[in-house]
């Protein structure tokens, strides 16, 4: 070996490692990579030096680097060289006083390891490894398992073939009786073990369950001790043993629930330390769902969560704390377990905090009625005036914490439950107001952000409060503090969406405003509210009409397309909500800005926002210094992404804007529309769960947008194609539908998959059977699975085999569980309606069941949803139902019967669609549907469209057969429940019947003539009214 060499690469080591400028560094780098890593004479320079100089820092830059250039250099080396090395690698390591340059040195190990282990040299190495496990000095253990552990990152096929007798050196390891370090790694290595059992091999599966205690008990000793560090290490990994499909934590899976309950809840411990056990609760509720509800611990780990939530956070509100981090396993259980199960619990402890005299209790209460109601909303809907009276009560609290948590209750709960809160704007906004005078900004700011929500629902009554409100708002807006400022004026643009016409008198002072904040250049806060500024630009033109703002356009146009020119991904989501729904307001008079808007579209959409960080793993993890150059290292492809989630949030608008914008500008957006929908098809894979939301939502509406654009004859239903679809429809069915359709199958996030179901029923309904023909047997399989629970986004989540098997049926699901399957609910009936008499083989497979969902077992919004489903069905599949008739008109007289209002309404049009379609005498029954559907034409408020859909199946029984209906008796009571108020689809059975019984001159009818003309006047007068044309002309005339 040349001494020069090793000497002069020895001196730029040493100046790297006490480098005190990245200029020094990257120049001493430099001369490395091209004086010395270019040959493999480095390799045994390294080795010399990370074994013979006297600085660890030294020894250890030189074990980095020479790690990075086995791969590449190790076979050019001579045999005599490279056994010389694996002999004196073996003893430097173990003579090695430096922990650091020993980890360092064992990843060199298992470098050489990767590439000679499979060319069946260096047979000793685990031997080697053995005896030093078993060594009485701590020191060679501690080697000896960190080596092992690290050659199961590259050569753990050959490891695999060890595993009978590894398990039995684990065993003795993590009971080790002096070294922490050798129990956390072992810990460690069984964490990577882990991933190469077989779920079938029983006796490997049974090896690990039984070290499991002693895992935990390493854990604990961690904990004793206030070892941060190595238990954030041991949590990893029973983290990742909670994504594992073997069963290897379910033998003593209660224990360890019980276990991170006592320490998340323990505040003697370090709060990190409680972080940790509360994340692997949360971790456990999303992945081991079943196994939770399994162990019947739901109820109790939400008690054991609660208290946690009434103790102290930090200022900073992105720093966790484990009051946070409680709310946050709450939360998770909420979205994941049925509401019957979260909801009942949380409420009984809300209620009794809010009496607590400590405000700390009642600050918890408000942030944990918040936090659950994102996985409650439809079963809260009807106690939202008790919940207006709690948030109510912590609006008007003395302790300015608990005011402040009210007030981002009461934004979260609005945000969910829109329309039921806001109709309490007489009980909250006194108290906001009052709110937003407080001296403490981050109380006004969440009252402001309250108030927002609120306006955005309140519809006709902010005419009441436009005043105070714009008052009030404006000031904040003029000289609040700057973090108040920009909801201050999304709030404005709330109140300008709500009151329409009426914010009239105070347009001219906002739009002022807003533009001089598109315009604003600054730190993040500044930019902040100018991307606000861009965003309500639109809001305002939308609520003042195109006359109104076409003398801004052109000036807040150019503004937005400044922003987007900046660096920042806010201002260029800012401009694409901007441009989306200004194009809204101006349609085709738009189309001469797309050409400056459309590149910019192709520009997000085509970001690249993962960088391989430039580091290297290993010295990251072991503080190490290295140089940057990667050439030679093994690891490269392994290095960590950074992911821009800010990029993945602009493409996530982009995508909607570019679904507006083709919309509304149409032959304008044509020249781009290719390219950008090819994008559109990437975005589709994205890793952003809302960037493929919208990319689904964009693409079939550029499918919607291409059929209006071609001005074709009504589409009819029926297969084969009665209506041909043009040449641009059908060539982006032919981009869209496979693309989607291959993703979909793989597609694990519940609310993705509803977007797909909610729009496939919305392009069924615009565009006809053309978008389906190809495609209906793929589709009604992807449907028919979220049907059986067999969606891999129903499954992602299960358990274990060895879970699944124990699993009992539970008829109870979580709310995201229930909007799914009422997503495919709706897309199935969309298919009886374009396919018609086509849809009856698919029928033959989806009643049994969509029907199932009706059993009084499932919840109200199943069976309510089940109903409506077969209801919907009986109408659209016309004649053809008649082969199922008999099991439907079953399942709607027994709806007729349910103890809820929606399935009795949904069961009285089912009924009466089943009769009206079906092609079988249904007459003998009448008497009995009458009995079971009058009680509903009687209800006051028609609550759940029950008044109108009973209405409208007394009108399809008299259209089937007026002979067999008692009039006298019926129709004195069926005028008293018209006009349909609602549902105006049942205003075409409701007066076609009418003019039936005129037109036969039906007596009983005839008296009714005083009460039946005021109604007849108002729904002629109604706007809303679909009477048939027919009818219409026909009532008319009377």
């Amino acid at each position: 070996m040349d001494a020069q060499f090793v000497n002069n690469l020895q001196v730029l080591l040493q100046e790297v490692s006490g480098a005190s400028s990245t200029e020094a560094i990257q120049k001493a780098t430099t001369a490395l990579n091209q004086q010395f890593y270019s040959t493999s004479a480095c390799v045994p320079a390294l080795f010399t030096i990370a074994k013979d100089n006297g600085n660890p820092a030294v020894r250890q830059l030189a074990a980095v680097e020479l790690r990075k250039r086995i791969t590449k250099f190790w076979g050019e080396l001579d045999d005599s060289v490279q056994q010389q090395m694996r002999e004196a690698v073996l003893k430097a390591i173990i003579d090695e006083i430096s922990d650091p340059v020993r980890h360092s040195m064992a990843r060199v190990i298992s470098s050489i390891a990767k590439v000679d282990i499979p060319d069946r040299k260096w047979d000793n190495l685990v031997q080697f490894l053995y005896e030093c496990c078993q060594s009485p000095t701590a020191s060679h253990r501690e080697i000896g398992i960190y080596v092992l552990d690290s050659l199961f990152e590259t050569i753990a096929d050959t490891m695999e073939a060890h595993l009978e007798h590894l398990f039995v050196l684990f065993k003795t390891l993590i009971n080790d009786p002096e070294s922490l370090v050798v129990q956390v790694t072992t810990l460690e290595a069984l964490g990577k073990v882990a991933d190469f059992i077989d779920p079938e091999n029983r006796n490997e599966v049974g090896s690990y369950q039984a070290l499991v205690p002693s895992m935990v008990q390493v854990l604990q000793k961690c904990l004793a001790t206030d070892n941060e560090a190595y238990a954030s290490r041991c949590f990893e990994v029973f983290n990742s043993l909670l994504i594992l499909e073997v069963p290897l934590l379910s033998r003593h899976f209660g224990e360890l629930i019980e276990f991170s309950i006592n320490v998340g809840g323990n505040e003697d411990l370090d709060d990190k330390l409680r972080i940790m056990a509360l994340n692997f609760l949360s971790w456990t509720a999303t992945y081991k769902r079943g196994r939770l509800q399994k162990l019947k611990i739901v109820k109790p780990l939400i008690e054991k969560m609660l208290p946690i939530t009434a103790q102290e956070d930090p200022e900073d509100i992105d720093e966790d704390s484990p009051s946070r981090v409680a709310l946050r396993v709450l939360n998770i259980l909420s979205t994941s377990f049925p509401p019957q199960q979260v909801f009942p619990t949380v409420i009984t402890h809300v209620l009794r905090y809010m009496q607590n005299p400590d405000p700390m209790f009642r600050k918890g209460a408000m942030l944990s009625l918040a936090i659950i109601i994102e996985g409650c909303v439809d079963y809260t809907r009807s106690q939202a005036g008790d919940i207006v009276t709690l948030v109510c009560a912590g609006l008007s609290d003395s302790d300015e914490r608990v005011r402040r948590a009210s007030c981002m209750a009461l934004g979260c709960i609005a945000d969910e439950l829109d329309d039921e809160i806001a109709s309490y704007h007489e009980k909250l906004l006194p108290l906001i107001f009052s709110l937003m005078n407080e001296s403490n900004v981050v109380i006004v700011k969440y009252a402001v952000n309250a108030l927002d929500c609120i306006l955005e629902s309140i519809g006709d009554p902010i005419i009441n409060y436009l005043p105070q409100l714009m008052e009030r708002l404006v000031v904040l807006l003029d000289s609040g503090a700057m973090e108040i400022k920009p909801i201050a004026l999304s709030a404005i643009g709330s109140a300008a969406h709500s009151s329409g016409e009426e914010f009239r008198p105070y347009f001219d002072a906002v739009i002022s405003r807003i533009k001089q904040a598109m315009a604003l250049t600054g730190d993040d806060d500044v930019m902040a509210l100018r991307g606000v500024a861009t965003d309500m630009a639109s809001t305002l033109a939308e609520a003042a009409g195109i006359d109104a703002f076409r003398p801004h356009l052109e000036e807040t146009v150019q503004l937005a397309l400044q922003g987007m020119e900046s660096d920042s991904s806010l201002m260029r989501e800012s401009g694409y909500c901007y441009f989306g729904v200004i194009s809204r307001v101006f349609k085709e008079e738009f189309s001469k800005y797309i050409q400056f808007i459309a590149p910019q579209l192709l520009k997000t959409l085509r970001m690249d926002e993962t960088v391989q960080f430039g580091f290297d793993l290993e010295a990251t993890n072991e503080s190490e210094m290295a140089g940057n150059d990667d050439e030679g290292d093994d690891n490269s492809e392994n290095l960590p992404f950074n992911v821009n989630t800010a990029v993945a949030d602009e493409k996530e608008v982009a995508a909607d804007a570019a679904g507006e914008l083709f919309a509304n500008s149409t032959e304008g957006f044509l020249p781009y529309v290719e390219d950008i929908a090819k994008e559109l098809v990437e975005l589709l894979g994205h890793y952003s769960d809302t960037a493929r939301k919208s990319a689904v939502a964009a693409l079939f509406t550029f499918i919607r947008t291409f059929s209006k654009m071609a001005k074709s004859d009504p589409w009819k239903p029926g297969v084969p194609l009665c209506v041909p679809i043009d040449d641009n429809t059908a060539s982006m069915i032919r981009v869209v539908l496979p693309a989607l359709l291959h993703v979909w199958e793989d597609e694990d996030e519940k609310l993705v998959v509803i977007q797909i179901c909610t729009e496939l029923r919305s392009i069924m309904k615009d565009v006809g059977p053309a978008v389906t023909i190809d495609y209906a047997e793929e589709i009604a399989k992807n449907l028919l699975e979220i049907f059986e629970k067999k969606a891999l986004c129903q499954t992602a989540e299960l358990e274990d085999e060895e879970d699944r098997a124990d699993e009992e049926p539970d008829d109870e699901l979580a709310e995201h569980d229930s909007l799914l399957i009422g997503a495919a609910a709706d897309c199935v009936a969309e298919f009886a309606e374009v396919f018609a008499e086509a849809f009856e083989p698919i029928m033959d497979t989806f009643l049994p069941h969509i029907a199932g969902y009706a059993k009084p077992t499932f919840a109200t919004s199943e069976r309510a949803m089940s109903v409506g489903c077969l209801a919907e069905i009986s109408r659209n599949m016309g004649p053809a139902i008649t082969k199922y008739a008999e099991t439907l008109f079953q399942i709607f007289m027994a709806g007729l019967g349910d103890d809820d209002l929606e399935v009795r309404s949904n069961s009285a049009y089912g009924v009466g669609a089943l009769i009206e379609s079906a092609t079988i005498d249904a007459s003998p029954y009448f008497s009995d549907v009458l009995k079971a559907v009058f009680p509903l034409i009687k209800i006051a408020d028609n609550t759940n469209n029950a008044r109108d859909n009973a209405a409208g199946c007394v009108a399809r029984l008299i259209l089937e057969n007026a002979d067999a209906v008692p009039l006298a008796a019926v129709i004195p009571e069926w005028i008293s429940a018209l006009p349909i108020c609602k549902d105006h689809l049942e205003d075409i059975p409701v007066y076609d019947a009418i003019c039936h019984l005129l037109k036969t001159k039906r007596a009983e009818i005839e008296v009714c003539l005083p009460a039946l003309m005021p109604v007849l006047k108002q729904a002629l007068e109604d706007p809303d009214s679909l009477i048939s044309s027919e009818s219409k002309q026909y009532l008319s005339s009377l």
